[in-house]
């Protein structure tokens, strides 16, 4: 039978009770969430949804316990960071050590609690606690046994193709100076498709070694822990997986270039069916698909916060003046929050130096293009030409565009300034000391990143390389001795 519980929703700006009608069992998650992360190889955890989920205060007031009644025994070798006790143990159930019969056992486990900070590590998309299972939400066959080492398999095998194909195209056009504005623009497309599976690699070994790469904490938000606890905030048991029409299109985009990439190869310039050829076309579509999916996962995520902060609104509306439980349930999420802040950072630092010199040293491109006669004189060099600076103007454009529409900006740091904006307007004049108690908290998170200093100053490093390779003298370039379509080739 339903059960009906009372909750805050905001209607035309202001908070109104209402009653929620709460289903007695979990619905099955839809099968496509459990596809995306198996084909982005996130399965590595053998459990990825423990019993009982505790807040960072429960879980130290349980090892302190377990230290004075001898339960544990490795307290040493454990770091006691509050993300990797909720994400990256193997087991959360044998985070504590062993008890008198030999078995792991979990402190966590032998009492209920009461805690209210606890509860909201169970909120669903109404902001009520609901607690559920593996089988509850239907992941069973997703992870079985093995898949773990499957998908760093699948990784490391995906990063020697790559490197294999970097290395082979570096050989043939390493030390030619006519070639090297068209092998600058090429490598930056390969640092934007390798992006994702390194970031996942470096997600699997902190996995592996949680106590030796501890620092590591945006690789937290690459966990399939985390993912769920994000499908968890969206309810897509019950309401689907979000954003279907951009999953499709993150797909269709990245599908469409990698075609028109084959066929500049095997059909515009005539380069015909060769290993190389081939091993490229696949890393087109297999990397650009990963891309896609990439971008949708940062869609998926970030939507999951802007609506938590939305339910921690008003969790501090029903709780105004209870210090312990609003700052309790506000670092739960908001260290949640800066793992996914720190892989938007991470991924800014990488790809936009790359964007920034493929747009420069394109528009470089097109600029000898347009000012040599030697390519209108041959008919095939010259659709080779043109059809090679589209392509290149095409990978930048879906590059681009799917990110922004992914973040819906440029960085992540909006979502958090606009929650903090509507908190301002939802202090009240009482409970003082309440309210300084959160300002202090906000400003510890609204610390600053180097991330993007250092990602701008790569940016106009890359601006001035591309442009002033473009003062090279243009009667050298490949496509001026009749030979763009055979380079093309390598």
């Amino acid at each position: 039978m339903d059960q009906s519980e009372v909750g805050m929703a905001p209607i035309n700006g202001r908070l109104i009770r209402i009653q929620i009608e709460k289903p007695s069992a979990t619905k099955k998650w839809p099968n496509g969430f459990w596809a995306i992360l198996k084909l982005m190889c996130l399965f590595y955890h053998r459990t990825v949804v423990p019993r009982k989920k505790t807040c960072y205060g429960c879980t130290v007031d349980k090892f302190k316990e377990g230290i004075r009644d001898g339960a544990v025994h490795d307290m040493d070798s454990l770091e006691m960071k509050p993300m990797l006790v909720q994400y990256e143990y193997q087991d959360p159930r044998r985070v504590v050590g062993c008890g008198t019969d030999g078995e792991y056992t979990s402190l966590l486990d032998q009492e209920e609690s009461a805690c209210p900070i606890c509860d909201t590590l169970w909120w669903n998309q109404d902001g009520m606690a609901e607690n559920y299972s593996e089988e509850d939400i239907g992941i069973g066959r997703w992870n079985h046994r093995g898949s773990g080492l499957l998908s760093l398999l699948l990784l490391l095998g995906a990063l020697t193709f790559i490197i294999y194909d970097i290395v082979n195209f570096l050989d043939k056009l390493w030390g030619k100076p006519d070639l090297i504005l068209r092998m600058m623009i090429k490598m930056t497309l390969y640092i934007i498709l390798i992006i994702y599976p390194l970031l996942s690699l470096c997600s699997k070994l902190r996995s592996r070694l949680p106590t030796a790469l501890a620092n590591l904490r945006w690789a937290s938000a690459l966990n399939v822990r985390y993912l769920i606890k994000r499908g968890q905030i969206l309810g897509i048991g019950r309401r689907g997986l979000p954003g279907k029409m951009l999953l499709f299109l993150f797909q269709l985009t990245p599908l469409i270039v990698a075609l028109y990439r084959f066929l500049i190869f095997t059909v515009i310039s005539k380069c015909g069916f060769n290993w190389s050829t081939i091993v490229t076309s696949l890393i087109g579509v297999i990397y650009g698909q990963w891309y896609g999916l990439y971008m949708y996962l940062l869609y998926f995520v970030r939507i999951s916060f802007q609506r938590e902060f939305n339910l921690l609104l008003i969790y501090f509306r029903e709780n105004e003046g209870n210090d312990t439980r609003c700052r309790g349930a506000f670092f739960a999420t908001v260290l949640d929050f800066l793992c996914f802040k720190q892989l938007v950072n991470l991924s800014i630092f990488v790809m936009f130096p790359a964007l920034v010199f493929a747009v420069s040293g394109n528009i470089t491109y097109e600029y000898l293009l347009s000012n040599t006669r030697c390519v209108a004189e041959d008919e095939l060099n010259r659709s080779v030409a043109h059809h090679t600076l589209r392509l290149a103007w095409s990978e930048v454009f879906v590059s681009l565009v799917s990110y922004l529409i992914a973040l819906g900006g440029i960085h992540a740091e909006y979502i958090f300034d606009d929650f903090v904006g509507r908190l301002l307007h939802l202090r009240s004049g009482q409970n003082w000391i309440f309210w300084s108690h959160l300002n202090i908290d906000i400003s510890y998170v609204t610390k600053n990143s180097h991330f993007l200093l250092v990602s701008t100053i790569f940016s106009f490093i890359s601006i001035f390389m591309a442009f002033n390779f473009g003062t090279q003298d243009i009667t050298d370039l490949a496509f001026c001795n009749d030979t763009m379509h055979e380079d093309l080739c390598v």
